[in-house]
């Protein structure tokens, strides 16, 4: 069905949408879509994939932008590169509103930090005949590098394997590598940090968690040798005859660094503690070392053992104090980072440890400030690095998709399910592109949700207003409350942003009713309010939705089916529909698929069926009120709850972040893995 091919002028002047040439032009990854790492899968765990994957996408439009197009070419053409372009300047103002404050790339240094090594004869000759090869293979250096320029060097203690299926070795390390970091992070967010074991094996490390004493540095590598957090009883009782610090540099073809240090005791000058969680203290030690040895474990020995006593964290060298974290303190600390767990940890629902930050990974500044801006959850340690996916979001498609007119990129094939788009009536497939939008609100610059509506016509009693039927969810918090201090927009493609304004809401069926400040133009606002000439419950029913960064229209088809009582939305008055919808189809309406009249209004539990509420009780609930709280004089919005108390929950799925390696436990797998 081509709508550039109807006969009707008064159609062709209506007309919202056109399905697009299923040729495959370019396409250009959504402004806001959040899925810009990879599939569900978890995608490659290399270093390599991951940064392949942000390099295409950063010169994906950079490329197609620097292709001059004729004035002359195609009216197709000219659409693509209007939009392109388009896409283009909103991507350079959000990358500027995303790095603003952080420093520009020539302001940093251009001397390149000198790491100074350190070492004992006598504790070297001590280290090298003693029994202890397990622990010189233990220690790695930690390099920050702007491109080719070292910034700062310190080392790290090989940390025991989690529990996660993917091989991932994790260091702990001086915070003071994380100081460095964000006094050198530019625009061009190109640091990179750089691991380097004993056996001089290099390879690009990740930084993760870290709080006021310690930082944790990930990296891809196959083994390596981990330091013994579990002392016995007998180990940690012993007095150590000698305690020796240990560190490696960053250069090539050096060996391990070390020296004889000291216990100071209470009456003597501590350096001052970085600030942390409570739950671990900071000792001190006199020892003389360089910025290479924090971050490097504390060997102690006696006559029967050697073990880890700790990790230097601090070191002030004016008076050539360190301090570290004992190993029974590093524990715990790294305990409370969910490092060392029993089992895997779950992404769903990830927060960060109180205390505790995590890194915005390196070169995906602008990205993971995108994710936040939408509402999202920032990833957890690894996750976008290596190529995890966000799970849940408004931005995900369902059903077969239609495209608005001048949109320049095929959509004709994509989707699942019937293409029901060239099922339905021409006359409703018209209607159905001028009455529904796109909604979303926001508190300040972050989006707190997004989801369809449909505009009716509301019969005020002075003349017949024009608002938008949606879900309350658009504006609940998650203590189930509703916010009336949100910013709405409304979009109806290609251009038309209006600010909305909540008029109405009910709690326990999940209504509201918002209306739009401006004037939106060639619309069919639906009249809910009329009477229906066939039974409310067809047999075959459409459920619509509008993408909330595209614009397009999304249809899936199906049949009604009674309630069950597994649906996880308990409201009696609910009703379902085999129509398969996600998240953003949420408040858009179901229609009757033979003559498009309104039949209910979507909701979304995560379920392979749609929960909808019915026309009747919709209009039941609306009925009760004639003007609209803005019309009568009042500034805020009105409930119809009547001060009945609220007895349905309506929950939806939250989005977050997956990863098929990161996220499973190294347990399920055959043994010898």
């Amino acid at each position: 069905m081509d709508y550039k091919n109807l006969e009707s002028s008064d159609q062709k002047r209506r007309k919202r949408h056109t399905p697009t040439p299923s040729v495959s032009p370019m396409e250009i990854p959504s402004p806001q879509a959040p899925n810009a790492m990879a599939g569900a899968d978890g995608g490659a765990p290399s270093r390599t994939s991951a940064m392949t994957t942000i390099t295409s996408k950063r010169n994906e439009i950079t490329s197609a932008v620097c292709v001059p197009m004729s004035d002359t070419g195609s009216e197709e053409e000219r659409n693509m590169y209007k939009f392109v372009m388009a896409h283009h300047e909103e991507r350079l103002a959000e990358k500027h509103r995303f790095t603003e404050g952080l420093p520009l790339p020539e302001n940093v240094s251009s001397t390149p930090f000198q790491q100074k090594p350190f070492n004992d004869e006598t504790s070297a000759t001590f280290f090298s005949t003693s029994d202890v090869k397990h622990y010189k293979h233990s220690v790695a250096s930690i390099a920050l590098f702007h491109r080719d320029k070292m910034l700062f060097a310190c080392s790290g203690t090989a940390l025991p394997r989690g529990r996660e299926k993917l091989r991932v070795a994790r260091f702990v390390t001086s915070a003071r590598l994380i100081t460095e970091f964000n006094k050198k992070r530019t625009k061009d967010d190109n640091l990179r940090i750089q691991v380097r074991l004993p056996d001089n094996t290099i390879t690009d490390g990740f930084l993760g968690l870290f709080d006021g004493n310690i930082a944790i540095v990930s990296a891809l590598l196959p083994y390596v040798h981990p330091v013994n957090l579990d002392l016995s009883k007998d180990e940690r009782d012993c007095k150590p005859i000698h305690l020796i610090a240990a560190g490696l540099e960053a250069k090539k073809d050096t060996s391990l660094m070390v020296t004889k240090v000291k216990v100071l005791s209470s009456g003597q000058k501590r350096p001052r503690r970085p600030r942390g969680p409570t739950l671990v203290s900071v000792n001190s030690l006199n020892c003389d070392i360089t910025e290479a040895g924090l971050g490097g474990p504390v060997i102690a020995f006696s006559t029967e053992y050697e073990f880890l006593s700790g990790v230097i964290v601090s070191y002030d060298c004016e008076n050539k104090v360190a301090g570290y974290l004992p190993t029974k303190a590093l524990r715990r600390l790294l305990k409370h980072f969910q490092i060392l767990r029993a089992k895997a940890i779950s992404f769903r629902g990830y927060s960060l440890p109180s205390g505790v930050q995590c890194v915005i990974p390196l070169g995906l500044w602008v990205s993971v400030q995108r994710f936040i801006s939408l509402g999202y959850p920032s990833p957890p340690p690894l996750v976008c690095e290596l190529n995890g996916t966000l799970v849940n979001t408004f931005e995900e498609d369902f059903g077969r998709l239609l495209a608005w007119e001048g949109y320049p990129f095929g959509v004709a094939q994509r989707g699942h399910g019937d293409n029901v788009w060239e099922e339905l009536p021409t006359e409703v497939v018209m209607n159905v592109s001028q009455s529904v939008v796109s909604l979303a609100s926001f508190d300040g610059d972050v989006r707190r949700f997004a989801c369809t509506g449909l505009l009716i016509k509301w019969p005020g009693s002075l003349e017949t207003q024009v608002v938008v039927l949606t879900s309350a969810s658009l504006v609940r918090t998650n203590e189930d409350k509703i916010n009336e201090n949100l910013t709405i927009k409304v979009f109806l493609p290609p251009e038309q942003h209006v600010e909305g304004k909540l008029e109405l809401y009910h709690q326990n069926y999940n209504i509201a009713i918002v209306s739009v400040r401006s004037r939106l133009n060639d619309i069919s606002p639906q009249d809910i309010f009329m009477p229906l000439t066939k039974p409310e419950s067809p047999e075959v029913v459409v459920a619509i939705g509008r993408n909330p960064s595209k614009g397009l229209l999304m249809a899936s088809k199906g049949r009604v089916e009674p309630p069950y009582k597994n649906c996880k939305l308990k409201c009696k008055a609910l009703k379902l529909s085999t129509c398969q919808i996600k998240k953003a189809g949420i408040g858009g309406p179901l229609i009757d698929f033979h003559n498009g009249s309104f039949i209910g209004m979507n909701f979304y539990d995560g379920s392979k069926t749609t929960p909808f509420l019915r026309r009747s009780t919709i209009i039941n609930v609306l009925k009760k009120v004639t003007d609209l709280p803005s019309n009568s004089g009042s500034t805020g919005p009105m409930s119809l709850m009547n001060n009945v108390a609220n007895k349905n929950w309506w929950p939806v799925p939250e989005a977050y972040w997956y990863h098929g390696e990161l996220d499973v436990d190294k347990s399920i797998l055959p043994w010898g893995f």
